[in-house]
């Protein structure tokens, strides 16, 4: 199992993705002595602790956000697929009590994943996908089902494969989950014109599908792996063990046999040269996992790969305001809001341009 101390400095991100104020946020995480068991002071009870006050209150979606916490990061014992469960329900009682969205089960093969789905206004509303990596769950981004209403999209959200509701494996035909998603909602929206939204090895993924299926019309992702992450010695070795762990629950493999299965997801320079959709990046130049070399090769192989690069770590979690602002004024132009789309982009830079932030853009 990971280390308490390293779990402890890579939540930050997600729990302020969720919105959780730093005191809340601090508060747990000083009570926490143990990532083992389901004891007081262990890391799945005081999480859990948080959850279930939320949800007697009937704060259900704090809830739901407060028991992924509590499995992160990945549900590798009965206490953690509990608080899974519990964050699928508490999840589930707010979405139907908002009417912003429904479930559905999708079958691939001997394997499943549930989705979270929400229609557009009209029939023919384009579809965006969002997935994250090997450590959150789809209930994460809930929040985008109300937002797809407004700007006029279909979204779906999926959980990464080995995570959550998605019994598949991590491995290159996992990506397959992109076109089962579009299949099973191509009577609800316009699946032709689909935008994936995919963090991390979510985008890897995405990527692949890419290859495979002109209905997908643009990527956006935040620290992918795409080769150099699979392929360099030095960056397997310097790997934090938290992402070595949550990488071998999603393959479905022992810790030590993570390196092998990585070397075979990387992708090729043909397949990166072959990628025909606008590709936005978002890097953060003092990631600790995924390499620089990932993002200045995919510079000249990728045709359309645009770069967006803060002075950051992993999954740029200080520029959570730019990168948001990034994602809609993208959403935006997706939807056919081009205006508004522009309005926003240029938001974004005057904000750049009279702060501390550096922005680095290709």
């Amino acid at each position: 199992m990971t280390k308490l101390h390293e779990v402890k400095q890579f939540v930050g991100l997600h729990a302020r993705h969720m919105g959780f104020a730093p005191k809340l946020t601090g508060d747990v995480l000083g009570r926490i002595k143990t990532m083992d068991g389901d004891n007081t002071g262990s890391w799945v009870e005081e999480w859990s602790v948080e959850g279930r006050a939320a949800r007697d209150r009937g704060d259900h979606l704090t809830a739901a956000n407060l028991y992924n916490l509590a499995r992160f990061p990945a549900a590798d014992s009965d206490a953690k697929r509990a608080a899974g469960q519990a964050c699928s329900e508490s999840f589930m009682i707010w979405m139907n009590a908002t009417g912003v969205g429904e479930r559905r089960e999708i079958n691939l093969g001997s394997s499943s994943l549930t989705i979270l789905f929400s229609k557009g206004k009209r029939q023919n509303a384009p579809l965006v996908i969002l997935m994250g990596g090997i450590v959150s769950l789809k209930e994460q981004w809930g929040g985008f089902l109300k937002l797809g209403a407004k700007i006029g999209a279909a979204i779906a959200i999926a959980d990464f494969p080995g995570m959550g509701e998605n019994t598949l494996t991590y491995d290159r035909s996992a990506a397959a989950l992109y076109g089962a998603i579009m299949a099973d909602v191509q009577h609800d929206c316009d699946t032709s014109r689909t935008l994936i939204i995919a963090p991390s090895f979510g985008g890897h993924l995405a990527v692949l599908h890419s290859l495979k299926d002109p209905g997908v019309q643009g990527i956006v992702t935040i620290g992918a792996p795409l080769r150099a992450f699979f392929t360099e010695t030095s960056t397997k070795v310097a790997m934090p063990g938290i992402t070595r762990f949550a990488l071998s629950v999603a393959l479905g493999c022992g810790q030590a046999a993570v390196d092998d299965r990585l070397s075979a997801l990387a992708l090729s320079e043909n397949e990166l040269k072959a990628v025909s959709v606008p590709l936005h990046y978002v890097a953060a130049l003092d990631d600790e996992i995924i390499p620089a070399s990932e993002w200045t090769a995919a510079q000249r192989l990728v045709p359309q790969f645009h770069l967006h690069a803060f002075k950051d770590v992993h999954g740029a979690p200080h520029h959570l305001t730019e990168t948001r602002l990034l994602i809609l004024s993208i959403l935006l132009r997706h939807t056919g809001r081009a205006i508004l789309s522009r309005f926003l982009t240029q938001i974004l830079r005057f904000r750049l341009r009279f702060s501390s932030t550096r922005l680095h853009h290709s």
